[in-house]
């Protein structure tokens, strides 16, 4: 089996298991430990597996979020008129502290700055 061949193979084992070993991979193509990891190795330059101590798991199990821009860009509108109902909540004069989001983020933009 050719090096593409066989990287093809470990990313649908790696998608359908959910992760990948080292050992386990070079025993069923029999080829060696290094092989295996020079597969991984390209398979992660690719994006398509992150490499892991001892094998791999496909990108879309890391669970990364989606950054800020992407997370701030939904549901808009949403954010907007929950922004404007709490800042409609707030004390005149009083004092509050906001949390880390991007909902609270519009509630902070909108308070008013004295």
């Amino acid at each position: 089996m050719y090096a593409p061949e066989r990287q093809q193979e470990i990313l649908r084992i790696a998608q359908e298991s959910g992760r990948v070993d080292v050992l386990s991979l070079a025993e069923e193509f029999q080829v060696t430990a290094e092989t295996v990891r020079r597969d991984l190795k390209a398979l992660d330059r690719a994006g398509l597996l992150r490499r892991v101590h001892g094998g791999a798991i496909p990108v879309g199990r890391l669970g990364f979020e989606p950054d800020l821009a992407e997370r701030d860009a939904v549901a808009a509108d949403e954010k907007d008129r929950i922004a404007r109902a709490a800042l409609a909540e707030l004390p005149a004069d009083g004092n509050v502290i906001v949390d880390a989001g991007t909902t609270t983020a519009r509630l902070a933009a909108a308070v008013p700055v004295d």
